[in-house]
């Protein structure tokens, strides 16, 4: 069985068993004594380096409140719940931790008008390291899906390298493998990134992130635009 199709089948029980949890979820946020918050420019990065190899801009995090952003919710220093800021219909996206993983939940409010789940994202740990991501999107209104499935390598603390697989739109339509590389000088970082062809792009070239600790306060939905 391929890596794509058995973790599918992982993630997918998964996602049926919860994609109608929003009220649920939204109730149990609602009465947790929310600790601290803030804004962010977008949602924040699920994993180390994770807006980096999606190409994607890092948030910009802003202490006041601003119209046109994502606002974060806290519990002890641990991010619990994002929404957009102008409407939580548009976007509202629930952290959950154990010491095996963590798991993301994007609901947004389809075609029916009912808060749908889009995207189901979870992180696996090993020995206190990211072992791999899963990350699932169902866009229901448009009848396609998407997985990507990111595992990483190390040398001690740091990573090495990030194998990306995957399919796109629909299970049939098998994304070629990428491979993310990393190498270090001093507290910089660059990751370039090499398809099945060997072409090589320079991905991101900038500070390293410290790996201490897992369960930072991130969680970056993929942009499919």
């Amino acid at each position: 069985m391929s890596i794509v199709k058995s973790e599918y089948e992982n993630i997918i029980g998964l996602f049926e068993s919860e994609k109608n949890s929003f009220e649920t979820r939204k109730t149990t946020v609602d009465n947790i004594p929310i600790t601290s918050k803030n804004w962010s420019s977008s949602y924040l990065d699920f994993f180390n380096y994770d807006s980096a190899i999606n190409q994607l801009k890092e948030a910009v995090i802003f202490k006041e409140e601003t119209k046109i952003s994502i606002k974060n919710y806290y519990f002890e220093n641990q991010l619990i719940f994002s929404c957009n800021n102008e409407n939580e219909k548009w976007g509202s996206l629930f952290l959950e931790y154990n010491d095996r993983n963590k798991k993301s939940f994007l609901f947004v409010e389809n075609d029916d008008e009912e808060m749908a789940l889009q995207q189901l994202r979870v992180a696996y740990f090993h020995n206190n390291r990211y072992d791999k991501v899963l990350s699932y999107i169902n866009d229901g209104d448009n009848h396609e899906e998407f997985l990507f499935i990111d595992q990483f390598e190390y040398d001690n603390a740091d990573i090495t390298k990030i194998v990306r697989y995957g399919f796109w739109e629909e299970k049939s339509n098998i994304l070629p493998i990428r491979e993310f590389e990393f190498s270090y000088i001093g507290a910089k970082v660059k990751i370039v990134a090499t398809n099945q062809s060997g072409k090589k792009i320079l991905v991101y070239n900038g500070k390293k992130i410290s790996n201490d600790s897992l369960c930072q306060d991130s969680c970056y939905p993929l942009n499919l635009n």
